[in-house]
C-alpha cells in the first residue's frame, strides 16, 4: 500500500484539486482515496491508477451532494490561494505554474480531460472509461480544451 501511496499520490492530488479547486479538500479526498483503496483493493483491479482515480472522483462528488454550497456546473470558480501548499512544491516552475493556473480556470469539462490527459497521463481510452464519454467525445473535448487553452494563453502573451 505503502509503494501505491509514494507511486501516485501527486497525480491523485493533482486530480482532486482540479475537481474541487480547494487545498484542504483535495488533501481530504486523497487521503479517503487511499483509505478506500486500503479497505477494499484486491488482486482482481487491473488498472490501480484508473481505479483509484474513479474513486477520488466518487468521493468528490458523494462531497458535493453533502455541501450543496459547492457546485459543478457553476466550475467552482475560487481562485488559488495566495499561501504556498504541497501545489506549490510540485509546480516549481513559474511557466508550468502559470499553464497550470490557466488550466484551472477552464470549464469543469475541460479542466478534467487536461488534468486527466497531461498530469494523470491516461490515454484516451482511459478517460474515455473514467469520463463515461465515447472515446470520439474525448478527442473531440481534448482538442477543444487545448484550442481554449491556446487562446488563452496568447491572450495572455499580448498583454
Amino acid at each position: 500500500m505503502e509503494k501505491l501511496y509514494n507511486k501516485y499520490y501527486t497525480e491523485i492530488y493533482l486530480y482532486a484539486f482540479s475537481l474541487c479547486k480547494d487545498h484542504y479538500i483535495a488533501q481530504d479526498l486523497t487521503s479517503d482515496t487511499f483509505f478506500k483503496a486500503m479497505l477494499s483493493l484486491d488482486d482482481s483491479i487491473q488498472y490501480i491508477k484508473y481505479w483509484l482515480l474513479r474513486v477520488c472522483k466518487n468521493l468528490f462528488f458523494d462531497y458535493v451532494r453533502k455541501n450543496r454550497k459547492l457546485s459543478i456546473i457553476d466550475g467552482l470558480e475560487n481562485s488559488l490561494q495566495i499561501e504556498e501548499t504541497p501545489l506549490d512544491k510540485i509546480i516549481e516552475n513559474e511557466e508550468k505554474r502559470n499553464l497550470y493556473q490557466h488550466v484551472m480556470k477552464l470549464r469543469p469539462s475541460y479542466r478534467e480531460i487536461i488534468i486527466l490527459y497531461y498530469y494523470c497521463d491516461l490515454t484516451i481510452k482511459e478517460m474515455s472509461c473514467q469520463t463515461g464519454l465515447a472515446e470520439s467525445s474525448v478527442k473531440a473535448l481534448l482538442f477543444r480544451a487545448r484550442k481554449k487553452l491556446k487562446v488563452e494563453l496568447e491572450g495572455q502573451n499580448e498583454i
